[in-house]
């Protein structure tokens, strides 16, 4: 039963009247909606018990505020997790402001995605990045962004650079780059749907060949497959930022 879900016993969401509009094609996958809620219900959990640990540790004060809890607590693990996140997405921009300031969006749609992956392992639950929806919304976020930072760093050379370095073969150079733009957006979301599709198939069929043998050895790798699809769109988010920043004279 690979597209059946929990979700799927709260009325309306299996026949598509929970969101009117839906179309017959649509309704299939309007699992996606109360499974992405979901996940940001769990996130807001967490992030709220990780925020209370830190509010406990900064009322000790002096250099203990700094020491981290004993075992591995919600606080501990966002902790580490948004320092490595800080750390990667430095390493593309080049500065420690320019990470701070893309932290929020790149830290978000980093553990959505892998927290969507992951609980597409766990039988009776399909990943809302499984729905090619789902990804393109967060696509077209990334879109704007980078638009928008590209706009708010070069100005009207932003344009320019999509004219290319020489002035007669403009017109082409200028429909290629705006052509390159848009298919940035589609490829993140056919990249991450094709991939999270594809494992959660290639799991499925060979559970129901063989139950009891090689589905641990497709689960592992469907562990793998969430982390890189999740790492992949993040990087590939933050590179599309960081080309869009930088100067018109490093376009060319």
């Amino acid at each position: 039963m690979y597209h059946w879900t929990w979700f799927f016993l709260i009325p309306g969401v299996e026949d598509g009247k929970l969101v009117p509009g839906l179309s017959e094609v649509g309704k299939h996958y309007a699992y996606a909606i109360p499974t992405a809620w979901f996940v940001v219900a769990v996130l807001s959990g967490l992030a709220f018990m990780a925020n209370r640990g830190l509010a406990a540790a900064r009322a000790r004060g002096g250099t203990m505020q700094y020491v981290p809890d004993s075992t591995l607590t919600a606080r501990n693990t966002f902790e580490m997790y948004t320092e490595g996140i800080l750390n990667m997405v430095q390493e593309v921009l080049g500065t420690r402001k320019a990470a701070v300031t893309y932290l929020p969006l790149i830290g978000t749609v980093f553990i959505f995605i892998l927290v969507n992956n992951l609980l597409g392992l766990i039988p009776g639950f399909l990943p809302a990045t499984g729905e090619i929806s789902t990804n393109a919304a967060m696509s077209l976020i990334i879109f704007f962004v980078f638009n928008l930072a590209g706009i708010k760093a070069n100005g009207v050379g932003y344009f320019k650079h999509l004219l290319g370095p020489v002035a007669a073969i403009a017109p082409l150079m200028f429909l290629l780059e705006t052509i390159g733009l848009f298919v940035r957006p589609v490829s993140l979301s056919l990249r991450l749907f094709g991939n999270i599709n594809g494992d959660h198939m290639v799991f499925g069929v060979f559970s129901e060949l063989f139950p009891f043998v090689l589905p641990s050895i497709f689960l592992g790798l469907g562990v793998l497959v969430s982390f890189i699809q999740a790492f992949v769109f993040s990087l590939l988010s933050i590179v599309y930022v960081a080309l869009s920043v930088a100067h018109e004279d490093d376009h060319h």
